[in-house]
């Protein structure tokens, strides 16, 4: 993720913005290592917390302080999550229906200006539709 998001286009961005190749790079270089100290860092701390609250001053490993209820998502039930689910599958469901019939109908429409004549007359003119464009919905 770090290669393919931020890193290339940070520094595409850079060097189309007008800066010097070696000052995207540079740019490139810090940013890469500030991502990765901050993965660092919340992996450190994370470990630490858990140690802190699962480790007593003894040094053991204390059972009765980790946390072994389950997590919320199981708690709600199946039928709760699953009702989620649906409905944001029908909301997206209905979005993408939505798409296809405008990119159909735009298709359509390309088709009706791209096959009649320049002039006015009829007949398909010089921007008839290519043998390609019939076999689209």
């Amino acid at each position: 993720m770090i290669g393919i998001i931020s890193i290339p286009g940070m520094m595409t961005g850079a060097i189309l913005g007008g800066a010097d190749v070696e000052q995207a790079a540079r740019l490139q270089m810090v940013i890469m290592f500030m991502i990765s100290a901050s993965s660092a860092l919340s992996c450190i701390a994370a470990t630490f917390f858990t140690l802190y609250e699962c480790v007593d001053s003894e040094h053991r490993i204390r059972g009765d302080r980790i946390y072994t209820r389950p997590h919320g998502l199981h708690r709600l039930g199946g039928e709760t999550v699953r009702a989620v689910f649906s409905t944001v599958w029908s909301m997206v469901d209905s979005v993408r229906r939505a798409w296809i019939v405008a990119v159909k109908r735009m298709l359509r429409e390309k088709e009706m200006v791209v096959g009649s004549n320049i002039n006015g007359g009829s007949g398909p003119g010089i921007y008839s539709p290519s043998e390609r464009s019939r076999l689209l919905p």
